[in-house]
């Protein structure tokens, strides 16, 4: 197939989730034969030549895109990259109403998603949950969905490496979301090493830097290149993602495939992925975050299973086959 693949958002940083996905999708599909094209506007393209054009995330030009290339060709899937942080009704009522487009020429991200998605034959998500959100708010019939895990970056390690006794935490620090105050407020009251390696801006620092002076356990790195990010991955005994609001959690993954136990949010999608390979905590309860990753620390609990159950199911090789066959079935809808 001939394939073209969309960012209808900015991308400002190389690092964002979105972006990576596109980047790996591309691959994927050209690793089992497909032409794909990461879409540049500054360049022109003949539309009516692809076989799927792939809309990556609502928001940013989406309505438009969806609305302009369904003039050209109609067999567009869309990935809405749906994270919730609201329930399904009031999600809803966003998605739906919050927007009046048709007689004021007013809309928003989320009226937005709901207005382009008329236009797309099919649609990807990453999880039941989003799966479930997508549905409800924009009426999508599920023979219409189709869900595509996300794969690895790097390939899973073949054998458990040696493991150091400290927990590793990778995110942009200072998002509300990735809840890293309470993981260094367990850090300090249950007192085991903790490693953070992410961006942060000089405002974000000073508040890390208050909340970690004075405690010797706890490390950042700043921001550490993918092949340092794997070398951490290899060492640390656990890595904690106890985010308050998380699409997948890809750093969580990343870290079980180099031999990591794994202390992860109840809430949302990622535990989706792991299938019981994790200990779930409420991301709110700092003794939750801190009584796992001490018993993570100290004894082996869901490793080495949990790196070959990544292995079989989240390679690039395994996700895109899937990637392939969802998108196979966008001319029988």
């Amino acid at each position: 197939m001939k394939i073209a693949i969309i960012k209808s958002t900015d991308s400002i940083v190389a690092t964002g989730g979105v972006k990576v996905q596109g980047l790996m999708w591309a691959k994927g599909l050209r690793e089992i034969g497909h032409s794909v094209d990461l879409i540049n506007f500054w360049e022109s393209y003949d539309w009516t030549v692809y076989d799927v054009i792939i809309v990556l995330e609502f928001g940013g030009m989406f309505r438009v895109i969806m609305k302009t290339l369904s003039l050209h060709n109609n067999n567009i899937v869309v990935a809405p990259i749906i994270d919730p942080y609201t329930s399904k009704a009031i999600f809803k009522f966003f998605v739906k109403y919050w927007g009046f487009q048709k007689h004021l020429g007013l809309s928003s991200r989320f009226h937005d998603l709901y207005l382009g998605s008329k236009y797309a034959k099919l649609f990807l998500t990453r999880s039941i949950q989003e799966t479930e959100y997508l549905s409800y708010s924009c009426g999508i019939q599920a023979n219409r969905i189709r869900l595509v895990p996300l794969s690895l970056r790097f390939d899973p390690l073949k054998e458990m490496p040696s493991k150091e006794k400290f927990c590793f935490h990778a995110s942009r620090l200072a998002s509300p979301n990735k809840n890293v105050e309470r993981l260094i407020k367990a850090a300090i009251k249950y007192h085991f090493n903790l490693v953070l390696a992410g961006y942060t801006t000089s405002s974000d620092r000073e508040w890390l830097y208050n909340l970690i002076k004075s405690h010797d356990n706890i490390q950042y790195l700043g921001i550490i290149s993918d092949s340092e990010l794997c070398n951490y991955y290899k060492r640390a005994k656990v890595f904690a993602l106890p985010s308050l609001i998380e699409g997948v959690g890809m750093v969580a993954l990343e870290a079980a495939a180099y031999g990591c136990e794994i202390v992860l949010t109840n809430v949302g999608a990622p535990k989706e992925y792991f299938q019981e390979h994790a200990e779930l905590v409420n991301p709110k309860s700092i003794d939750e975050i801190g009584k796992a990753i001490i018993r993570c620390l100290e004894k082996e609990i869901h490793q080495p299973d949990l790196l070959r159950f990544i292995e079989n199911n989240y390679t690039i090789q395994a996700c895109s086959k899937k990637l392939e066959a969802a998108i196979s079935t966008i001319n029988t809808i």
